[in-house]
């Protein structure tokens, strides 16, 4: 087991616990909880095993479904989004075949906004589109992913502010 391996599962842990301690009871406006959990898919380094990733994935979203008695949506938005991972890398920093292993740290800072967006409005949009799972509630559906997204992408970028460059 190497040095980042140890630095995934402690990023793991501490996510999962943070979301399901913290950042579930915190609400904003009624009805806003950041979902901060995203923060693994960024920490995730791309030329590790995409196999491993997709995992994790699950694991992320189940262990925060069974601590938090959700459904379940959690464990498909982030399986979701594990599989999309690879994608919205290529599609935010280019369409090199070959990312270098710091590509978050060593690209434009719109590059990692535009990212970050994609990434959290993918995940918040399939998450709450599995919490209503209706038509009628489109609107609530959205509003909750436009406000909730937004929220998270605050405290993401904060969050990321903390965390030295990985290079």
């Amino acid at each position: 087991m190497n040095f980042f391996s140890l630095i995934s599962i402690v990023y793991f842990i501490t996510l999962v616990l943070g979301q399901v301690v913290l950042f579930n009871h915190l609400q904003v406006f009624g009805s806003i909880n950041p979902i901060l959990y995203l923060l693994f898919f960024i920490f995730y380094r791309f030329e590790s095993n995409q196999t491993l990733l997709i995992l994790l994935s699950f694991l992320l979203g189940f262990l925060i479904d069974f601590l938090s008695q959700s459904g379940g949506a959690h464990t498909i938005a982030s399986l979701t989004i594990g599989f999309l991972r690879p994608l919205i890398i290529r599609y935010s920093f280019g369409n090199t075949m070959e990312l270098p292993q710091s590509y978050f740290s060593d690209s434009r800072t719109l590059n990692k906004l535009f990212f970050l967006v994609l990434l959290t409005v993918i995940h918040h949009l399939i998450y709450f589109t599995l919490i209503y799972f209706s038509l009628d509630a489109i609107l609530l559906i959205t509003k909750n992913t436009i406000f909730t997204s937004l929220f998270s992408l605050i405290l993401m970028v904060i969050t990321l502010n903390f965390y030295p460059n990985r290079k």
